[in-house]
Parts: C-alpha cells; structure tokens; sequence
C-alpha cells in the first residue's frame, strides 16, 4: 500500500505535460506569382486588387504612404491578394523592376513597399547625382550605351543597389542581376503589356477584374476587406 501511495504522490508531483504549441499562422505575402505583367502576391481565391504603378511615380507614392500598411496586413492573414505591374516611366523604374525580379520571392513584396517608402531619398539622390559632372557624365554615356547600363548605373546613384542589398541580394548578384538581359526583356515586357491593355498612367487600379477610377486613397481602402 505504502508503494503504491509513494507511486501516486509521484505521478502528482511530475509536471503537466506541455500542451502542444500551435502552428503559426502563414505568411501569404510570401506566395509570388510571376506573370507577363508583374507579381502577384498573396492566398490564392483571395480578392485581387492589381496596381500598374511607377516606382518614381510621386502620385503612386502618396497612394502608397496611404494604403500600404492595409494592404501588406490583408495580403499577409489571407485576405486579399494584390498584383504589382510595372509601367515604366522615371529613370529608375527599370533598376527597381529588375532588382524586385531578383529578390527572392518571400521578400518580393517588401523590397516593393520599401522602394515606394523611399521615393524621396531616391530622388534626392538622383538629383545630387546630376549635380556632380562626373556622375552626370557617367550616366549619360551608360544612357547612351543602352538600357541594361543605363540601370546598372541608376541603382548605384539612386541607392537601390543598397536597398536591395538590405533584402537579401548581395553586390555581385546585384550586379548579375541588373546585367542580365532576360530579366530586362521581362521588365520591357511587362511595361509594354500594360500599354497595350490601355494603360496609360500611374497609378492605375483593377478591384476584382474591372478597371476603377483612380479617386483617392480612401475611397480604394473603402473596396477592401476590413
């Protein structure tokens, strides 16, 4: 009896046993789908809302400093999916679209939002960059030699070969990146697509498949999921 009472003041005395922990909850902004216009990102079925945006565009800009947080929270519980589609317009929009290609697609959409985020140090560092005559010459014979240098040489001045270094590209694959005419081909691509499908300015928005009217960033949040 004594045996079997130390047994059982035993067994009371070993700890719970740890409930198992719950899986955490997926990330779908890290689901990128490629297509001949841009990215998709997010839970498939989800509502798509598709942007056709400059990277330097100021009024893409401020749509984004508005919308971006809504956005990124309901792309990443499920909610909503949402397309980037490049359309080329300021001079580092081909740089940005190339350098997005090469991310990795789990951080895609952040180097996006943190491109958008940076519009004004972008800018100014553009226009310091024309400021200086040995810069501004560099970049000119690069315009003249063709796109892919032309890019090559805007990520180093804008600083985008830095931003994209800070998600997970490091120099020489900048580098290769920015130098590899199939991902330039993509990106002339996919501007040229979204001409062709009447697009003509930036930004432009499709909810659910239908074009609408540019508004402001209120009245798009208004379309979207809480």
């Amino acid at each position: 009896m004594k045996a079997v009472l130390a047994g059982f003041a035993l067994l009371l005395a070993a700890p719970a046993a740890a409930a198992p922990k719950a899986a955490p909850a997926a990330d779908h902004r890290a689901v990128a789908v490629e297509s001949a216009e841009g990215w998709t990102f997010g839970k498939a079925g989800a509502p798509l809302l598709a942007e056709y945006a400059s990277y330097g565009c100021p009024h893409c800009g401020q749509f984004a400093a508005a919308t971006t947080s809504r956005v990124d929270r309901l792309v990443k519980n499920g909610n909503l999916r949402f397309s980037w589609r490049p359309f080329l317009i300021f001079p580092q929009d081909r740089a940005a679209a190339v350098l997005t290609r090469c991310v990795a697609p789990s951080r895609r959409l952040a180097f996006i939002e943190a491109v958008m985020a940076d519009q004004g140090a972008i800018k100014a560092a553009l226009k310091a960059a024309d400021a200086d005559e040995a810069t501004r010459s560099r970049l000119y014979a690069a315009e003249l030699a063709g796109p892919v240098s032309h890019a090559g040489e805007i990520a180093k001045a804008s600083g985008l070969l830095a931003l994209a270094q800070k998600h997970g590209l490091n120099t020489m694959q900048a580098g290769t990146c920015l130098a590899n005419a199939s991902h330039h081909a993509w990106v002339t691509n996919a501007d040229m697509t979204a001409r062709l499908n009447g697009v003509t300015g930036t930004p432009t928005f499709f909810w659910k498949g239908a074009r609408i009217p540019t508004g402001t960033p209120d009245e798009l949040l208004a379309l979207l999921p809480q």
